[in-house]
């Protein structure tokens, strides 16, 4: 039969309840200071059963997906920096800070890297990296797609 941490649950709520009405309405200093730390140990108690603490201490990089296709996605990256490459090759020459005869022809250069990307995309498009493909084997092909 499945626990319930129905007893975790009330203890929590009860106890951060009571610690915050005493630090709202108990006026002495050592009047709270004292009922707040003896109210401290029911809510770790409770709060290390339900599993807060392993909540709050996971780093949000354990929870990423390992990346399947890692060749492809380092592709995209090239590909959106020459994007912004072009990008500012034309405010640049728009804003007289090269001469608009260079820039027109870095442009073309920068065009020219584009369309080499886009082939290698097409090639690697589907392609899981040789680490990742024997992951996926080992685990029964069940890894998380990008």
């Amino acid at each position: 039969m499945p626990r319930r941490p129905t007893l975790e649950v009330v203890v929590l709520v009860v106890s951060l309840l009571a610690d915050a009405a005493i630090l709202y309405f108990a006026e002495e200093p050592a009047a709270r200071l004292s009922l707040g730390l003896l109210l401290l140990a029911p809510i770790v108690w409770s709060s290390a059963r339900l599993g807060v603490v392993e909540l709050v201490t996971q780093s949000p990089s354990d929870k990423v997906h390992k990346r399947r296709f890692v060749r492809l996605r380092s592709q995209v990256g090239q590909l959106l920096d020459e994007i912004r490459r072009l990008n500012w090759m034309a405010v640049d020459a728009e804003r007289g800070f090269r001469s608009r005869e260079a820039a027109l022809q870095e442009m073309d250069r920068i065009e020219g890297r584009l369309k080499d990307l886009i082939q290698e995309i097409r090639v690697t498009a589907g392609q899981m990296s040789a680490e990742q493909a024997g992951g996926a084997v080992a685990e029964g092909g069940e890894a998380k797609a990008d």
